[in-house]
């Protein structure tokens, strides 16, 4: 007990230093972000005891992580621990329980502070591209982003869905300013590699389509940089990408990314859905929009089914106002966000049969996707906005003479 509440405490602290860190500004739109970041550290201490909770009763990752650490499960030394996907996970714990003497529940709370911790460095990322305000049903749209439970709900927990949020966030959130950030962009792509080498290998490949096909926000020495960097870093993941999806280097083109035995071991666990003999389409619109209610698993899955619908429709109007005309047009923050979201969607659509699994992995990337559509409002309200004061700058000029 003692140990959880020298988390929490430290927790709260460590976000407080960082959300002042990045909103040192004095202003009254800078105080309302901290405030909000606040308010909602609680409402993610909230949604991570639910799925403490919830861990108690049912199968859990986060039991299996925690018990394979306590019984020396890959040897008696640190360094056997290390590697990539579930053996990083266990090696970021391994001193924390051994040397520091943390629990269960101290583990839990921990691993809740790296996803919060995502949530502050993706809120900056929103509020530094975005400038203003969209309202739906009274309620301001980006503040409803940030509330979605089931972001909060699979990046509490000690698992790796809070390390990956965490380093998914740097790297977008360093992308608006590389040059001074580039050490988070650094530690954000170590993270993100570790955890799911190829989503940072998605994220590389969509960094390059976003850099070479972009025209607006960055220059072409900062561009060439890039592409090189993405290129050079393909070359030292690419052996683990293939490691993953089961295909032996020099064998990727004969045989393509067969997903198929991933997505039949993973439709035999609790809630699974055998999704191998569904389409393409069905597969990603099952990944990104179900449960809708009739096949909602449990109580949870009639709460995510809520937030499916409501991210049905801000989709739809996205579509229906533009928005594939606005990517194309968009720069290289907005391609990057986008590709990297279709991208990972595509890929872990094909493999997510579990239900559960496909709830979770989503909560990943849906950011990125809720990133572009608000951009896609912004961009036109400033355009409108633009338009205005030129009307009224001429409207002067003409009064003058």
């Amino acid at each position: 007990m003692i140990s959880v509440l020298f988390v929490l405490v430290v927790s709260y602290l460590i976000s407080l230093w960082v959300i002042n860190s990045l909103f040192q500004k004095v202003g009254k739109k800078k105080i309302g972000h901290k405030i909000f970041l606040r308010r909602l550290f609680f409402y993610h201490l909230l949604l991570s005891l639910v799925y403490y909770l919830y861990a108690l009763f049912n199968p859990s990752d986060s039991q299996y992580y925690f018990r394979k650490v306590v019984e020396l499960y890959r040897g008696p030394n640190w360094s056997n621990f290390y590697g990539t996907s579930t053996t990083f996970i266990e090696w970021i714990a391994f001193p924390f329980i051994h040397y520091l003497g943390f629990s269960y529940e101290a583990m839990m709370a921990l691993f809740s502070l790296f996803g919060f911790l995502g949530f502050i460095f993706f809120f900056s990322f929103f509020k530094e591209r975005i400038r203003f305000q969209f309202n739906i049903f009274g309620f301001d749209l980006l503040v409803l982003f940030f509330l979605l439970p089931n972001l909060h709900f699979w990046s509490g927990s000690f698992g790796k869905g809070s390390v990956i949020f965490l380093g998914i966030s740097l790297v977008f959130y360093s992308l608006n300013n590389i040059t001074k950030r580039w050490w988070l962009l650094l530690l954000g792509a170590i993270l993100t590699y570790h955890i799911r080498p190829h989503i940072m290998f998605v994220i590389l490949a969509s960094a390059v389509v976003g850099f070479a096909f972009s025209t607006r926000g960055i220059g072409w020495m900062t561009r060439v940089i890039m592409i090189a960097i993405s290129i050079g870093a393909f070359f030292l993941i690419y052996q683990d990408v293939l490691t993953i999806v089961g295909i032996d280097q020099g064998e990727e083109l004969s045989q393509g990314l067969n997903l198929t035995h991933r997505a039949t071991e993973l439709s035999k666990a609790t809630s699974g859905i055998d999704i191998t003999s569904y389409t393409l389409p069905e597969q990603v619109f099952t990944f990104l929009f179900r449960p809708l209610f009739f096949d909602a698993p449990g109580i949870l899955g009639v709460i995510v089914s809520f937030e499916n619908v409501f991210l049905m429709l801000i989709t739809l109007t996205f579509i229906l106002r533009g928005g594939i005309m606005y990517i194309l047009q968009s720069d290289f923050l907005v391609k990057t966000s986008f590709f990297s979201f279709l991208a990972v969607s595509v890929a872990l659509a094909q493999i997510s049969g579990n239900l559960g699994i496909a709830i979770r992995q989503k909560s990943q990337v849906m950011l990125l996707f809720l990133f572009v559509i608000i951009s896609m409002f912004d961009d036109r309200k400033k355009r409108l906005f633009k338009r205005r004061w030129l009307s009224w700058r001429k409207r002067k000029l003409m009064m003058q003479i």
